[in-house]
């Protein structure tokens, strides 16, 4: 009874995993092409930036400083503009701000990286479901129509096949990609704490001055 039950289920068409499989090479292609332009964006010209800061701190201009972090995009001017808040504003010392400032980016930076990562590792899986079910599916019709022989199993066996090849399809690049987008993060992550220990007791040391 069980069992008949379970075929039944199985013999359901495998075209809705097709249709699902289709969804996630959408969804894993928009994340791609998100992430790489918000990877660029966050990457920024720290070089451009540092000038910009040097301008401001030989003019004493310390809210020109904060003006300018605020401006630029980078992950360079995020954890930098944080660090001096916190460490001023809440009386944090530097590395208690630099850790905070630094784990808040992160988990900026590393937003839906982990949909890459789930798809990457699924979406065979799924794309295999699929083909199983076009498997039982095939042998199933073998068995109500005998006469058909075995061009009825190498059909059914063939449009199963796509399944897998489309799961595939979808988890290469979505690896490839998670892969890529987690080595760049660490690159930008480490750029920018090296900035911001170079650049936060300069710019603590000019506001004591100032004041």
């Amino acid at each position: 009874m069980l069992l008949q039950k379970l075929l039944a289920i199985a013999l359901i068409s495998t075209e809705w995993i097709i249709w699902v499989l289709l969804l996630l090479s959408v969804i894993s292609v928009a994340v791609i092409i998100e992430r790489f332009f918000v990877l660029r964006l966050k990457r920024g010209d720290l070089q451009l930036l540092k000038q910009r800061i040097g301008a401001a701190m030989r003019k004493a201009n310390n809210a020109g400083i904060e003006s300018i972090l605020r401006q630029d995009n980078s992950s360079a001017a995020k954890i930098l503009l944080e660090t001096i808040q916190n460490t001023k504003s809440m009386g944090l010392d530097f590395e208690d701000s630099l850790a905070i400032a630094i784990s808040e980016e992160k988990l900026r930076l590393e937003s839906r990286i982990a949909i890459l990562g789930t798809l990457g590792n699924n979406a065979p899986f799924i794309g295999l479901f699929g083909t199983v079910l076009g498997i039982i599916n095939a042998f199933h019709s073998l068995a109500q129509n005998t006469k058909g022989g075995p061009t009825i199993i190498m059909t059914g066996i063939s449009e199963a096949l796509i399944a897998t090849a489309l799961g595939l399809f979808i988890a290469i690049p979505a690896v490839g990609a998670y892969n890529y987008f987690i080595r760049r993060i660490k690159k930008i992550i480490v750029s920018a704490e090296n900035f911001t220990r170079m650049l936060t007791p300069v710019c603590m040391a000019k506001e004591k001055e100032r004041s």
